[in-house]
């Protein structure tokens, strides 16, 4: 299944999607682990031969996007420059080189789990949460003490590095899936620090250049433990909405007096939402569309912003309830099957509510959607490919410097339509500004409103 990636991620990389395994957040055994050993150079290569021989074998769309013969140039390249012992996170940032390449959102490599254990163990991080937006960073929140960077704040440098360069290093090491850039800009966006200590290590200080207005300044934060940014972001930005704090997966409003209902999913993973929300997707949505059919709402936004997808079934059964004309799913593959309309479908008008966050199952929802002409799509574009994606992967471990791999394994063509290697690109684009974070306002579904209002 494609969710099982996903789960993987979140189990290694600081809740990743929605705190569902706290392997990061907790204190593992780390502590025999070295940071500063530095690997053999017959170890390192004998792990890079190890990997490329595993994707060619293994990743059934290796050369969707790069041409083989320039796929082998880039391994030539890397293992060419395998020159010197080096550190795992040396390693690791010569291998996620790759990934700009592959362009397969659930082909991954992250650092093994010793390393992720003594990070969260033994490693302080920088205590902000930014906002990329083109070639700057912005401050959403200081997770510190420090009451000098405030939100909204450019980031003009950070220990005597570009932002610019921090965004261009951390970008061209980063999943995507085709030429899509919102999905790596949205785990970023979401995971800074972590993938910031990856590329740049760990520091004990940091020196900040910053502008406020058309001023320069500069100050200088502690890097702080994970638990310590929690810490200051509960206590400073309670009001703050997380990916990691939502309270509920699946929710239904409806406002009778403007007639919008505003479904909002936030995982098609059945096991997230059973255990995290303790909800049933296919009980939960079936009551929904009883009710939005017994209400008779004539228009319905819905939101699958920030999510991940998951299972295949429960993106199937939406389906079920929102389209006009049946449609093939995923033809030629092991999940192929005819979705009709029910009879309680949703018949009014679809407000589609996505952005970079919106990735997988979620991605082969909104594709159906649009092919159908089903709905108006506001947002950003979706980090998931509209007409084909990778999946089924399986975990490989480096055998030396133990680095973890994520290798996909089988590729669904989910239309017969023109690959431009990108997601569903939106009607309306609608992208949130740093004003508009700091202050929690969302455009997107004020926008979605504004429409459906001008229409009445």
């Amino acid at each position: 299944m494609l969710r099982q990636n996903l789960i993987n991620v979140a189990n290694r990389l600081s809740l990743f999607l929605l705190t569902v395994l706290p392997a990061l957040t907790g204190f593992c055994q780390g502590s025999n682990y070295d940071p500063s050993y530095r690997y053999s150079v017959n170890d390192l290569q004998t792990d890079f031969r190890f990997l490329k021989t595993n994707l060619e074998k293994t990743h059934p769309n290796l050369y969707s996007y790069t041409p083989k013969a320039e796929f082998n140039l880039l391994f030539d390249s890397l293992y060419k420059s395998i020159t010197r012992p080096m550190t795992e996170t040396e390693f690791y940032n010569l291998i996620t080189l790759l990934n700009s390449k592959i362009k397969d959102g659930h082909t991954m490599f992250l650092p093994g789990q010793a390393a992720l254990d003594y990070s969260n163990q033994n490693e302080k991080f920088l205590p902000l949460y930014v906002i990329i937006s083109g070639d700057k960073l912005y401050v959403n929140m200081n997770c510190s003490p420090d009451t000098l960077i405030k939100e909204g704040t450019e980031l003009l440098s950070i220990n005597g590095i570009k932002a610019i360069e921090i965004i261009n290093q951390l970008l061209l090491r980063q999943i995507r899936d085709g030429d899509n850039k919102t999905y790596p800009i949205w785990i970023l966006t979401n995971y800074f620090k972590e993938y910031f200590s990856f590329t740049f290590g760990h520091a004990s200080l940091f020196s900040i250049d910053y502008k406020m207005g058309s001023t320069r300044r500069q100050a200088t934060i502690k890097a702080l433990s994970k638990d310590s940014v929690k810490y200051y972001r509960q206590a400073k930005y309670s009001n703050r909405i997380l990916l990691t704090n939502e309270k509920t997966g699946i929710a239904l409003a409806i406002n009778k007096q403007l007639n919008v209902a505003t479904l909002s999913i936030k995982s098609f993973d059945t096991g997230i939402l059973s255990s995290v929300y303790k909800q049933n997707f296919d009980s939960t949505i079936k009551k929904i569309f009883i009710q939005l059919y017994n209400t008779h709402c004539g228009n319905l936004i819905l939101d699958v912003r920030n999510n991940q997808g998951g299972d295949f079934e429960p993106g199937k059964l939406l389906l079920s309830y929102l389209l006009r004309q049946p449609v093939k799913y995923l033809p030629d593959s092991k999940e192929a099957g005819l979705i009709s309309p029910r009879k309680n479908r949703f018949k009014g008008k679809l407000f589609i509510l996505i952005n970079g966050g919106s990735f997988s199952s979620t991605a082969i929802l909104c594709s159906y959607l649009e092919l159908t002409k089903r709905g108006v799509f506001i947002g950003d574009e979706t980090a998931g490919n509209k007409v084909v994606i990778s999946g089924d992967p399986i975990d490989m471990t480096l055998p030396n410097t133990r680095i973890l791999c994520e290798v996909s394994t089988v590729k669904y063509i989910i239309r017969n339509s023109n690959n431009d290697g990108h997601g569903i690109t939106p009607s309306y684009y609608q992208i949130a500004t740093i004003d508009d974070v700091v202050s929690n306002k969302d455009p997107a579904i004020e926008l979605a409103l504004k429409l459906i209002a001008k229409d009445k």
